[in-house]
């Protein structure tokens, strides 16, 4: 399971470069975590930020610390717990940075990391006189000077590493290493794994799937269509006609901005320049332009 979460990391920077490399737009469109955007119904960023990466360095830390706590997790506690641990452990991680980081854009494993140290911490306080009790005690270090350089480093995301690691510590204390022995118990983490895994499924397919979502466009798609459609609108307030061109090459980034579109089409096609219908392009743009205002807030900021 290790190397499969590995590869998908991997897919996923890939997929960032190929696309437009690590600039904001890029990361937001791909699922980096971004409270405004998260209140307003993408609950799929909580999972996917943490298969972004911001830079290849990155990555390589990331995926470093990765393969050496994870090839621990998934020794001691079995294949499907370490999923498990690592899901749960970069959703808290998530939540905690939507928390209390809630304009900050985040992207990255960390959270997940910290999980998957947490685990043997909490395992090892569990468990004494053993040696995952003495794994875990030699895991400690790492995490409190993670932890301190994370409160010392503006830039890193503290919130995601301390609800990863309450996560991982929550799983610690609760799972036993290995394959349990009770059925139920066995039943209830088969259960778990399958939730955690069509969780991630379902939250890609609704995000990145036109059929089952709305559509993410990138930041330049909607400040770009907003420059030309205001451009449009004053010229028209000048007396001037808008060419047809100008408007067919319009890209909407959502439906809002599809209507307003096709309502702009309207008018030049048909040379209905009556006050009613561009009261009511005006209407929809501006209401459409303070809900983009409201969901990006601090990082669109209108400019004259």
């Amino acid at each position: 399971m290790l190397q499969y979460l590995i590869v998908f990391n991997l897919l996923f920077f890939l997929a960032t470069v190929v696309s437009g490399g690590f600039s904001l737009s890029n990361l937001l469109r791909w699922g980096a975590k971004f409270g405004p955007l998260i209140a307003h119904g993408e609950w799929q960023r909580l999972i996917l930020c943490i298969f972004l990466h911001g830079n290849l360095w990155h990555l390589f830390f990331n995926l470093y610390a990765l393969f050496q706590l994870g090839r621990l997790v998934e020794g001691i506690y079995g294949q499907r717990k370490f999923l498990i641990v690592y899901l749960f452990s970069g959703i808290t991680g998530s939540l905690f940075s939507f928390l209390f980081n809630f304009d900050r854009i985040g992207v990255g494993a960390s959270g997940a990391i910290f999980g998957l140290a947490g685990v043997l911490l909490s395992g090892g306080l569990k468990y004494r006189n053993t040696s995952l009790s003495r794994l875990g005690m030699n895991i400690l270090p790492f995490i409190l000077i993670n932890l301190l350089i994370g409160f010392t480093v503006p830039a890193i995301d503290n919130a995601a590493h301390v609800g990863g690691l309450l996560g991982g510590m929550f799983l610690g204390w609760v799972m036993a290493p290995g394959t349990s022995w009770q059925r139920w118990k066995k039943h209830a983490e088969e259960l778990l794994y399958w939730v955690f895994i069509g969780v991630l499924a379902f939250g890609m397919l609704t995000f990145f799937l036109p059929t089952f979502s709305s559509g993410r466009a990138s930041l330049n798609t909607i400040i770009t269509f907003h420059n030309q459609v205001r451009d449009i609108l004053q010229s028209i307030e000048e007396g001037l006609t808008p060419s047809l061109s100008a408007v067919q090459n319009l890209v909407p980034p959502d439906r809002e901005a599809k209507q307003i579109k096709e309502l702009l089409l309207s008018l030049v096609k048909e040379g209905n320049h009556g006050t009613q219908t561009i009261a009511e392009v005006e209407k929809r743009f501006t209401a459409w332009r303070e809900g983009i205002m409201k969901k990006y807030q601090g990082i669109i900021t209108e400019t004259p």
